[in-house]
């Protein structure tokens, strides 16, 4: 069931995106600690779930903010949101998200992030949040 993302908030849609932003920090942190040895394959399998969900999550709301044409929805969504996350799924989380700790699995996750935070900070996007 997909989100109508025109009816949230502004709260409501800065707390999504200070999740998604939050999720992609945690991503990169149990990956950067597992990159250099051992990855027991439960937590190997819980991080490529969080990879997949966040990827899809935020495709998600590109593709359906993509299709809103009549801009209903508060300035932020259109202004904020639909941008950041337009960017984020055409430019980031495109490596492979069972593959190696690699170079192009930590740069996907970095061009997420970096989109995602472009035209807010991830503070700004908590400080919203929590009005």
């Amino acid at each position: 069931m997909e989100t109508k993302l025109e009816k949230l908030s502004d709260l409501q849609l800065a707390k999504r995106m200070s999740k998604y932003i939050s999720m992609l920090q945690s991503i990169a942190v149990r990956a950067e600690y597992y990159s250099g040895g051992n990855c027991p394959e439960k937590e190997r399998s819980e991080l490529t779930a969080d990879y997949i969900k966040i990827r899809d999550s935020i495709r998600e709301d590109a593709r359906y903010l993509n299709y809103g044409k009549d801009k209903k929805g508060s300035a932020l969504l259109w202004d904020k949101y639909y941008p950041s996350v337009s960017e984020a799924a055409a430019w980031g989380l495109y490596a492979a998200p069972d593959g190696n700790f690699d170079k192009e699995y930590f740069k996907s996750i970095s061009d997420a992030k970096k989109r995602l935070t472009k035209y807010y900070s991830y503070d700004y996007w908590r400080i919203i949040a929590e009005e």
